[in-house]
This record gives C-alpha cells, sequence and structure tokens, in this order.
C-alpha cells in the first residue's frame, strides 16, 4: 500500500536541530532532509513537498534566498514555508513573512507548538488545494475580478464557453464580454442589486469570441475585506443556450402543428383576439374562413394514414400560397383550417380569398401513382357584423362551413342568423336523443334477410328508429349525431342487448335466426368494446353463432393493425363478422383476406337500377365474384324489384334483403311473419 503521508522537507545546517525536528514529527509524516539552501532546492526539483521547515541563517544560501526562489517558480510557489528563528530575531520573522512564509517556529522547539503549526498549515494548504480544484473543475464558468471590475481569474470552463484564452480576459473590465443587446437600463439596475446587495443573478446575453450572441445565467457576489471594502466580484455563470433552444422548441410545439407547422388553434384563437384588439380601435374589417376538406375521410381511410398526411402537408402549402401575405393560415385538427384576413376594405376580400382556394384545390394530388381530387367546404364569418370575439367567429365560421357541405361541399357560405337558429334545433335535438337513451324511447326494428336458393329466412339486421312525439325522425339524422356526441356507445350498447335479447326469444321458439348489428367507428375504438359483447351474451343467453357484427371498410382501415387483432379475437370466440357497405371504399383483395369475415354486404347504391345500369352491374358482379373467390357469404342489401332479384340471383348471390321482400319491422310483426312461415317465391 503506499505511503500517503504528507512530505516535510526540514533545511537546517545544525543536526542537533534536525534531530529534534524529526523526532517531534516522524510518527506523523514523512521527512526530507537538507543541510544548505542549495541542497534543498536540489531537493524540492526531485521531490515536491507538501510543507517545508526553513531555516533563516545558513551557509552557501539562506533561507530567505531559497523562498525567494520558491514563491518566484510557478511550480514550487504554493508550498507553505515555515521558518526557524531565534526568539530575538524579530526583523528575520517579518521580512520572512514579506518574502512569503506563512509561518515561524522559534527556537528552542516546543514539540507539541511544532505539530500545531505544521498540521494547522497543512490543513490549509489541502482546503485551498480543493477550492482550486473545484475552482478549475467546474462546469460552470467562474470570473474572479477586482473592485474596479478588472478580470484577475478565470477557470478552465470559462474558456470553453466563451472561446477566450485565459490570457485573452486576464486584465480585461468584465464588460469586455458584453453583447450589446442590453441597453443601460438593464445594468444601473443590475449594479444598483449589486451595490445595495452584494449579489445578483439572473439571465444575461454575452458574446463568444466568433461573435454569436448566447444566452447565460449569471449570478454575481460582493466580496469584502475586514474593514468592508469590496475586494472582488465573482461571477458565476452557466451557459443556457441549450435549454433556450429547447424553451423556444417547446413554445413552437405548443402552438404550431405538428404535421404540417401550420399555426394550431392556441395560437390562432391569441393572433385572432390581438387583430380583433387592434381592428376595434382602428375600426377595420375582418374575416374569418373555416374550412373543411370534403370527404377527406374516404381517402384517408381508403390509402391510410400515410397518404392522408402527406395531402394534408400539400394542402397547407397550396392554402399558403393562396393567401400570400394577405392573413394567416392555421389548423386547427383533422382536416379542419382557419384563416384570418385582417384589414379589408370590403367582403369581395374573402370571396376572392374563397375563389382561389378552391381554384388551387381543383388541381389534382399526386401520391403512389395515383392523382386523387379533393375540394373543400369554406364558411365566411367578418367582424364586426357577425361576432365581437373569437369564440363567436369561430364558432359562426364552422355553422357557415357546414351549411356549405350540406349544400353539396365545394362551395362557400356566409355565416347568417338562420344558422343560430339551426344550432338550436341541434342542441335541442341531443338533449331530446340523451333523454330517449335514457328512457328507452327508441325502439329496435328488424329487416330480413332471405336465402336465394330457399327462399327462407335465415337472418335478420337490427335497426334502430326513434319516434318522438309523433314524429319519426330519421336515423341518418341522429345517428350520427350520437356518432359527434358520443351517445353512440349507450345506444349501441342498448340496441345489441335488446336485438340479442330478442334473437334468444325467437331461437327458442325454434327458428334458427342470426341477428345483424351494425358497429360504428365509435363503438370499434372502445377498449372494453368485446368484454361488453361477452357480458350481453351471457346476460341474454344468446350463443356467439347468433350474432353477426357489421363493419365497414373505413373503420377497419383506420387502423388495420389492430383492427385485424379484435376481430380476429370476435371469430375466435364464434361471432360471425360482416363487411358492410362494401364496394363504397378501398375494396382491394389484398386487404380483405386479411380480415376474418364471413360475409360481404353489397351497398344499396350498387343495386339501384340493375340490371339496367352498367357500370352498377359491372361493379355487382365483381365483388360477388370476389366474395365467391374468398369462400365468403354475399349479401345484397336494397333490393326492391323482381329485376333486381332475378339478376342477383342468376350471380350467384346467397342472400337478399330489401323492400322487395320486406321493410324493417318491428319486433311483434317480425314474429308474426316467422309465425305465418312467410318466404320468398324463388324465380327460376
Amino acid at each position: 500500500m503506499l505511503d500517503t503521508k504528507p512530505l516535510i522537507l526540514i533545511v537546517d545546517d545544525t543536526l542537533t536541530n534536525i534531530d529534534l525536528l524529526s523526532d517531534v514529527l516522524r510518527e506523523d509524516y514523512r521527512l526530507g532532509i537538507a543541510m544548505n539552501g542549495v541542497k534543498a532546492l536540489e531537493f524540492i526539483k526531485k521531490n515536491l513537498p507538501d510543507l517545508i521547515l526553513l531555516d533563516i541563517m545558513m551557509p552557501e544560501m539562506d533561507g530567505f534566498e531559497v523562498c525567494r526562489r520558491l514563491k518566484a517558480d510557478h511550480a514550487t510557489r504554493d508550498i507553505p514555508v515555515i521558518f526557524i528563528t531565534a526568539m530575538s530575531d524579530k526583523n528575520h520573522v517579518a521580512r520572512g513573512f514579506e518574502l512569503g512564509g506563512v509561518d515561524y517556529v522559534t527556537k528552542p522547539f516546543h514539540a507539541l507548538e511544532v505539530k500545531a503549526r505544521v498540521k494547522t498549515h497543512l490543513l490549509l494548504k489541502n482546503q485551498l488545494a480543493m477550492s482550486a480544484r473545484i475552482f478549475e473543475s467546474s462546469l460552470d464558468g467562474i470570473i474572479v475580478s477586482d473592485s474596479d471590475t478588472i478580470i484577475q481569474m478565470v477557470n478552465p470552463a470559462v474558456s470553453l464557453i466563451t472561446g477566450y484564452s485565459p490570457a485573452e480576459l486576464i486584465g480585461q473590465k468584465t464588460n469586455f464580454l458584453k453583447s450589446n443587446r442590453h441597453d443601460n437600463k438593464f445594468y444601473q439596475k443590475m449594479w444598483k442589486s449589486i451595490n445595495k446587495t452584494g449579489r445578483w443573478s439572473g439571465e444575461i446575453w454575452n458574446r463568444r469570441k466568433n461573435g454569436e450572441i448566447y444566452p447565460q445565467w449569471l449570478a454575481i457576489n460582493t466580496f469584502r475585506d475586514l474593514w468592508g471594502r469590496v475586494t472582488n466580484y465573482v461571477g458565476v455563470f452557466h451557459d443556457v443556450t441549450v435549454i433556450k433552444r429547447q424553451e423556444d422548441e417547446l413554445k413552437y410545439q405548443a402552438r404550431h402543428d405538428a404535421l404540417t407547422s401550420l399555426p394550431n388553434r392556441v395560437f390562432f384563437q391569441d393572433r385572432l383576439q390581438d387583430s380583433l384588439t387592434y381592428a376595434r380601435r382602428h375600426d377595420e374589417l375582418l374575416a374569418v374562413l373555416f374550412l373543411d376538406l370534403d370527404n377527406f375521410k374516404h381517402i384517408n381511410d381508403s390509402m391510410g394514414p400515410t397518404t392522408g398526411d402527406s395531402m394534408l402537408q400539400e394542402i397547407s402549402q397550396r392554402l399558403l400560397s393562396s393567401i400570400g401575405k394577405r392573413g394567416i393560415v392555421a389548423r386547427l385538427g383533422g382536416d379542419e383550417f382557419a384563416i384570418l384576413l385582417e384589414d379589408m376594405k370590403n367582403e369581395e376580400t374573402a370571396v376572392k380569398t374563397a375563389g382561389l382556394i378552391h381554384e388551387t384545390m381543383s388541381h389534382p394530388f399526386h401520391f403512389k401513382d395515383h392523382d386523387f381530387f379533393l375540394t373543400a367546404s369554406i364558411g365566411i364569418t367578418f367582424f364586426p357584423n357577425d361576432g365581437d370575439d373569437a369564440e363567436t367567429l369561430l364558432k359562426n365560421g364552422d355553422m357557415a362551413m357546414f351549411r356549405a357541405k350540406e349544400s353539396g361541399g365545394n362551395s362557400y357560405r356566409f355565416f347568417t342568423s338562420a344558422m343560430n337558429k339551426e344550432v338550436a334545433r341541434r342542441l335541442n335535438l341531443e338533449a331530446n336523443l340523451r333523454r330517449a337513451i335514457e328512457q328507452e324511447e327508441l325502439r329496435v326494428y328488424y329487416q330480413p334477410k332471405v336465402d336465394l336458393q330457399t327462399g327462407k329466412i335465415v337472418s335478420m339486421e337490427a335497426l334502430v328508429r326513434w319516434q318522438s312525439e309523433n314524429n319519426i325522425i330519421s336515423p341518418s339524422v341522429f345517428i350520427p349525431l350520437a356518432e359527434k356526441t358520443g351517445l353512440i356507445i349507450p345506444l349501441g350498447k342498448w340496441v345489441l342487448h335488446t336485438a340479442a335479447a330478442q334473437t334468444r326469444k325467437w331461437r327458442d321458439k325454434g327458428h334458427d335466426l342470426r341477428v345483424a348489428v351494425n358497429l360504428s367507428p365509435r363503438q370499434f375504438q372502445e377498449e372494453n368494446l368485446l368484454e361488453m359483447i361477452h357480458e350481453i351474451l351471457e346476460e341474454t343467453g344468446l350463443p356467439p353463432q347468433g350474432l353477426e357484427l357489421e363493419i365497414t371498410e373505413g373503420v377497419v382501415m383506420a387502423n388495420e393493425e389492430n383492427a385485424i387483432d379484435l376481430m380476429t379475437r370476435m371469430a375466435e370466440i364464434g361471432l360471425f363478422l360482416a363487411m358492410d357497405d362494401f364496394g363504397t371504399g378501398y375494396s382491394s383483395l389484398y386487404y380483405l383476406k386479411q380480415f376474418p369475415i364471413n360475409t360481404l354486404k353489397i351497398d344499396k347504391s350498387f343495386v339501384d337500377n340493375i340490371p339496367s345500369d352498367d357500370e352498377n352491374v359491372a361493379i355487382t358482379s365483381a365483388i360477388i365474384s370476389m366474395g365467391k373467390s374468398l369462400g365468403l357469404e354475399v349479401v345484397a342489401e336494397g333490393v326492391e324489384t323482381v329485376e333486381q332479384l332475378i339478376f342477383l340471383k342468376d350471380l350467384g348471390c346467397d342472400e337478399m334483403q330489401g323492400y322487395y321482400f320486406s321493410p324493417p319491422l318491428p319486433s311483434a310483426d317480425f314474429s308474426r311473419i316467422l309465425r305465418e312461415n312467410k318466404s320468398l317465391s324463388i324465380i327460376d
């Protein structure tokens, strides 16, 4: 094990003194011996001592000269020197302190005194060495100046941060590093705090050697002597460039859309509020354009989110090119955008802008070797005519956009007061729908599905109906509302439970039926969907094979991987799965093979006008052929004529559903046609 005791050099030309000092110190220290000054310097070159006990009066070279040479050398100047002197040599003591000695020991020696003085100065040296190491190794920059702010010392971190070497900084005033970004008031306030409290801390911008201005967090402390006079200022700082950059990035991310880099809703609302304040003061006209893409969901569902994201990015660029410097464009979410037009002379500016948008949107979008065409519905609202605050203007723009969409899309509409009535109507409808669900005012109707070979009823689709105050409200009105508000979750659960319970009753009476229930996009995304279905089957006693779940192409294509996993688990427990409205979406044979479905349902839009409509004939024939090749049952919806029936049967379609056989019926009426054993007249 290495000897870690401190090394003490004893320099004396008298052996008696050397022996006495050695006896006192050898137990606690390693010792070196030199009989004169020349020998002492030779020893020090080879072995750097931790402390020197130095006799003053020696031949060849006295102790004063040895001390002077040690203090002149950077390598040895910090070694503490304790002079050995006689009691009467007061002048020698004073001169020794002037040359850099730290203490003195008088002859004759007193053992405890010698040990105490040596130990004290070694401890002081250790503390100073520790402070120096901290100073040198600190990752924070440390600058020590005198009372006139002239730089006296800097640690290595200062050079790393500023780019200046110690030689370039020492002797300069501390304002050598200033960036000129702050005005005189900033520095006056800073020095006022330093002079009053002795300290200051805060963010300050300084300049590196390469000219770069950068932020640092700086703490300045004042040091005074025992008489209260300022001796030094010590500044400790660290570079906060990275932190500031991260803060700026976070602020940017919080106020911009990640996909398109456009301002987001938060940014837009703040900017709109500022613009409104300015417009009020200067009596100016503002316009807000609320834009929603027509049928974008269909493309996104069929082509996948990657293509959808790419299209949104290109749409953003097209909108920016359409607006130019006339306003700002923001993405509010999904395929919704908002545009703010400031300082307009009249409403025609907004109309021309809407026209430019429609013009730039008319050009095809080219992705993955496909050309896509998109249109946009635009709602236009004005300040001060239509609203006085940001929230009202955005709401009014949204309503105007919906009016444009209801008119067929690819158009613009102005906000009018009549739209407020429309909103009130929708809110009232929502409240009534909530009450209808809670009080079970809704009814489930059943439309038969008939086997085209036997003419027998083999299954039925459950369809919800709402009769409110003697008025029948169309599902096309309240189902989208339920989907948008989240009411589809309790509504869907109620329909599923009601249909399963009723089907169990019919099966108990000997009718081997399967009921089909449509799953909405919102339901399909519920985490506990499968658990909920399990519970309903257990509560009603309906076996899994008695339930068929109808799912649209768009729902499964929105997240193909999750959809396959969920549908596989559904199939594993015995549920039947049908692809509803097939042919209206992507309709890829590759994707169709990935899903564990049992049935394809041909959408009514393709059954209409066959066999006279050649295009519908081709599509329907292709779907039936595709289904057969995959071993799937094919069901045609919306069959209303004998011509349609004959055509479908001849193509090998398995089942039909439509008014030709029966409209959707209440459970009592459906029970009646089961008792009557109603069947379809098969036409050969």
